[in-house]
């Protein structure tokens, strides 16, 4: 595994000479580069495997910690709203690959193996970390080489995507990604939640309405979402909305009160704080730091 992440390493340096983040010509692929280490800070990631060559993140979700590194991988089964912080050693870069989750190509590849749904109730957990196996480097590595040459990337892209996910599924704690793709009850009615959230964030959301649409009582609902997202369901919503208020400040260069009212706030003085508490700044100094201003 050694040599093959040494590979790695100096595909991601010649297609990243400097720091960025890349979508590949494969779908759901990205590449990243990262030079400076970062304090903890809140971030939101999406379904998806991340695969380090080198640095490390650590991520915390409530009170549970996730390493990522070039020894372990890392799977997020549903999107998240959690602390992030880097380390990274001078002279050394962040460098790895982002394979996104679609539910239903895992769904293809369980349908190929003939899998049965899994019986025994396994974790529920939506974010695990697992050792990077010879075989998941190695199909990595082959991926990274496919982006040399187009038609080698039309072809062999995707099957080798394919190959890093039947491997990710059968490897450490696969079964979770398996739950997710047989509809595990409880794991499949809080992805629906989470996503109507995602898609209707500005609209005013109620806990009884996204359980009655789950089908569990509100204490239930409650219950399997913060085992899922080791948050409350107002919490997440609340996250989310900052989110993506940070968003529409930074990038989009939209003015404090606007980006607030777009994300559902109808307080100002309410969105200040709330948005202080979980960034350590105010959107005002946000807007003011912004490059877009």
């Amino acid at each position: 595994m050694g040599t093959a992440t040494e590979e790695m390493k100096k595909l991601l340096l010649e297609y990243l000479p400097k720091e960025k983040a890349v979508d590949t010509a494969i779908r759901g692929v990205r590449i990243f580069r990262r030079d400076e280490p970062y304090d903890p800070k809140p971030l939101i990631y999406k379904p998806q495997i991340i695969i380090l060559a080198q640095g490390r993140k650590d991520l915390y979700i409530g009170d549970r910690k996730y390493t990522y590194d070039a020894d372990n991988y890392i799977v997020l089964t549903v999107p998240l709203p959690v602390v992030c912080e880097a380390i990274i050693k001078k002279g050394e870069p962040m460098l790895g690959m982002v394979i996104e989750i679609e539910p239903q190509i895992i769904g293809e590849i369980l349908y190929e193996m003939d899998v049965e749904p899994v019986k025994k109730p396994v974790l529920n957990n939506s974010m695990y970390q697992a050792a990077v196996s010879d075989e998941i480097i190695d199909a990595a590595l082959r991926l990274l080489k496919t982006l040399r040459s187009k038609n080698e990337t039309r072809i062999l892209g995707q099957i080798y995507v394919k190959e890093i996910l039947f491997k990710v599924l059968n490897g450490e704690h696969g079964e979770i990604l398996k739950e997710l793709a047989f509809n595990n009850r409880s794991l499949y009615q809080i992805s629906r939640a989470i996503n109507r959230i995602h898609e209707d964030f500005p609209k005013p959301l109620e806990v009884q309405t996204l359980a009655k649409e789950a089908g569990m009582s509100v204490s239930t609902f409650h219950s399997n979402f913060k085992d899922i997202t080791s948050t409350s369901p107002l919490q997440y919503i609340k996250n989310i909305r900052l989110h993506k208020a940070k968003e529409l400040i930074q990038q989009e260069g939209e003015k404090v009160y606007e980006a607030a009212v777009r994300v559902g706030y109808e307080s100002s003085s309410q969105f200040n704080r709330e948005y202080k508490r979980l960034f350590g700044i105010t959107p005002a100094k946000d807007s003011a730091a912004s490059p877009v201003h």
